[in-house]
């Protein structure tokens, strides 16, 4: 299965199924690839049906409270999908927007799962391996992860079907926030234990999940260092603004109806720590104070003449869902 197919197999099958199933990925070959140094993210991503949302809730909450004690341990996200954007497909402006909740309405319309995803940090691999966090998930987690069928009476069934769910390892090549931008190791040490990405301030994370030719890696890292620096900075109205206004040194809210936003919350470059075959999966993270800040930050020219030569490298992708963060450790 291809990295981003893992989206598509979403849809309701015959026979009363409530939700479709894909067949396992093979795992990726690290046994002849550099251990990673420095910080790592063990980064997940899962389909729970509805049924076992609260027996998957129950055993993250367990693994959360088991990794806090881990030597190494720096945080622990949980993010449930809501939508998708349509500014990083350069759609017209016209349909900005209009995926913000595509995720969570189809959930509730009963045609879709729930798609989450979990990010589990630390200072080191070592570290990561020690915690035996990977373990945890398959047998406390990954045990949830079955598709269910509605019986003759509308009741729901958990069937034998085991659903797919990607593990990664990932290195943060660079991050932001409204301060400074970070590279260095000590830095990105500093921001991943001090992350703004609280459950209760009610912001939006977007994953940008693209892949590029192994090969390519030190020239797409170059040029991606430069577009989070664009877009971690960017804000409209800014000073050179007619319309600006100093009362907004962020720039002013985005809506449905302008193209102002807000800078970006927070930003990072997600490298996974391996290759998969002659390719490099990556996630563009950010955190953002609204849907719309997102959106029309794509609109935006300053952003479009950084992002062309980052997409240049793009073998797959961009597919880029919008999160709530529902646990923050």
């Amino acid at each position: 299965m291809e990295r981003r197919d893992f989206f598509t197999f979403t849809g309701i099958v015959s026979a009363g199924m409530m939700l479709s199933a894909c067949n396992s990925s093979n795992a990726t070959d690290t046994s002849e690839q550099p251990k990673p140094e420095g910080p790592v993210t063990l980064y997940y991503e899962m389909r729970v049906p509805g049924p076992a949302n609260a027996a998957v809730m129950t055993a993250i909450n367990d693994l959360a409270n088991e990794m806090s004690q881990k030597q190494g341990f720096y945080s622990l996200s949980f993010k449930q999908m809501v939508g998708e954007s349509t500014m990083v497909k350069n759609y017209p402006n016209n349909l900005k927007g209009v995926l913000k909740s595509a995720y969570v309405d189809g959930f509730q319309a009963h045609k879709l799962p729930l798609f989450y995803t979990l990010f589990i940090r630390f200072d080191s691999y070592d570290s990561m391996l020690n915690s035996q966090a990977k373990e945890f998930f398959k047998n406390s987690v990954a045990p949830h992860l079955y598709a269910y069928r509605t019986n003759e009476n509308g009741q729901p069934v958990k069937t034998p079907i085991a659903l797919d769910y990607y593990e990664g390892v990932y290195i943060t090549v660079a991050a932001g926030d409204r301060n400074n931008i970070y590279t260095s190791d000590e830095e990105i040490r500093n921001f991943l234990q001090n992350q703004s990405d609280e459950v209760g301030n009610d912001y939006i994370t977007v994953e940008n999940h693209v892949t590029i030719y192994d090969e390519d890696l030190q020239d797409f890292n170059t040029k991606v260092k430069a577009l989070l620096t664009v877009a971690q900075q960017t804000y409209r109205p800014d000073i050179n603004d007619s319309d600006y206004d100093p009362a907004y040194p962020n720039g002013k809210p985005g809506s449905p109806d302008n193209h102002y936003y807000r800078k970006a919350v927070t930003t990072e470059i997600l490298q996974n720590a391996f290759k998969d075959g002659d390719q490099r999966a990556y996630i563009m993270h950010g955190v953002w104070e609204s849907v719309w800040d997102h959106e029309n930050s794509h609109i935006d020219v300053r952003f479009q003449k950084a992002a062309g030569p980052v997409g240049a490298h793009v073998v797959q992708g961009p597919v880029e869902p919008f999160y709530k963060t529902i646990k923050q450790v």
